[in-house]
């Protein structure tokens, strides 16, 4: 029976081969006392007796009791798998409905902190000028731009677009994945080494020597390669695009523009699971960027002496009218100014003019 719902899932053609190799190891794995036996035989109370011994099972990698996460999974795919063997009259009943899960879910990874965050930005840097592996800017880009590890390691070098403004996503883990991403300038550079002179279906951050896509671990290997050499805390790849996602929130970008750029279909999803609580709702790649780079520290400090100069010069009518402007852009799904364009030179008054402002500098406007 669970060799005929294996079939009927990839039959369906909406379920991942992996994801569903995956229900179908649980659900034997539950299940092995019962294997031989007739699908009727499973009772409620012997489902609940096999979700009593998974709770004792032993995980192969940490050597502890699974986690609350992985039995819950375990649960649901034997509920989904008699759920579907109700549907086609094998049971009458799902032996598993009244089983209930125990033990609390962790939400999210331990993340690093901001300037943790930059020593491991410049740590990746330096690593990759000195030894030319790709998988250091690899790391960069699951932390910069939000990348899921098996998206980042299955782009080409013609996703890559537009003299490496765009990252193009064409497929992954949901229909949200799905997206094409403003790389940040820091990456543009060393993404476009990694893409010089190679075929346009060439994997962008190399293969295995079986000539495969490398596996998640070695990234995850480089990941933790580059915490010990930027002396922080260890924290695995998936951590990267939750930090990713706390500081886009705290940098104030809109939340569904967070939830976007991760491939969520909704921000709940990505406040649970990627978002630190403390962080406030909005979030975009160059104001990510701009946190890491400390070099903006300066930027800000040189903005503010340029706002304080043109409220200086300019006229109270003339700015409370660019107040309202850039409130109602905020406002507006088409901003009618956008404070991250340059305002050019213009008159102003008799014999006034304002001086170009630098792009990221309109916004002092609005004080």
């Amino acid at each position: 029976m669970i060799d005929l719902w294996k079939q009927e899932l990839l039959r369906s053609g909406t379920i991942k081969v992996a994801s569903v190799s995956l229900r179908v190891t649980w659900a034997r794995k539950l299940m092995k006392p019962m294997l031989d036996e007739q699908i009727s035989a499973v009772t409620p109370r012997g489902a609940a007796a096999m979700y009593e011994q998974l709770q004792l099972t032993e995980s192969k990698t940490t050597r502890k009791p699974l986690a609350a996460a992985t039995q819950r999974l375990v649960l649901w795919a034997s509920r989904n798998f008699f759920a579907w063997a109700s549907t086609v009259g094998c049971v009458g009943s799902n032996p598993f409905k009244g089983v209930k899960p125990v033990g609390k879910v962790s939400a999210g990874k331990p993340q690093l902190r901001i300037e943790e965050a930059r020593r491991f930005t410049q740590t990746a840097l330096e690593l990759f000028e000195t030894s030319g592996h790709a998988l250091p800017i690899g790391a960069l880009v699951a932390l910069m731009m939000g990348l899921r590890t098996q998206e980042l390691l299955l782009r080409e070098v013609r996703d890559l677009d537009d003299g490496g403004r765009f990252l193009w996503i064409e497929a992954g883990k949901t229909a949200n994945a799905k997206r094409h991403l403003e790389v940040p300038e820091l990456l543009r550079p060393y993404l476009l080494r990694l893409a010089a002179g190679r075929p346009s279906g060439a994997l962008l951050f190399g293969t295995a020597k079986t000539g495969m896509p490398r596996g998640r671990g070695r990234l995850w290997e480089m990941v933790r390669k580059l915490c010990v050499l930027a002396d922080v805390p260890p924290v695995c790849t998936h951590s990267l695009r939750g930090l990713h996602a706390t500081l886009a929130v705290q940098s104030g970008s809109a939340a569904h523009a967070v939830a976007a750029s991760l491939g969520h279909s909704s921000f709940e999803m990505t406040q649970r699971h990627y978002a630190q609580a403390s962080s406030v709702a909005n979030a975009a790649t160059a104001r990510v960027l701009h946190i890491l780079d400390a070099s903006h520290a300066k930027g800000e400090a040189q903005a503010e002496v340029i706002a304080e100069a043109l409220r200086a010069q300019l006229e109270r009518p003339i700015l409370l009218r660019l107040a309202e402007l850039l409130r109602q852009s905020e406002a507006s799904s088409e901003p009618q100014i956008r404070p991250c364009q340059s305002i050019r030179s213009r008159s102003v008054g008799p014999n006034r003019s304002t001086d170009s402002v630098e792009r990221g500098h309109g916004e002092y406007l609005a004080g």
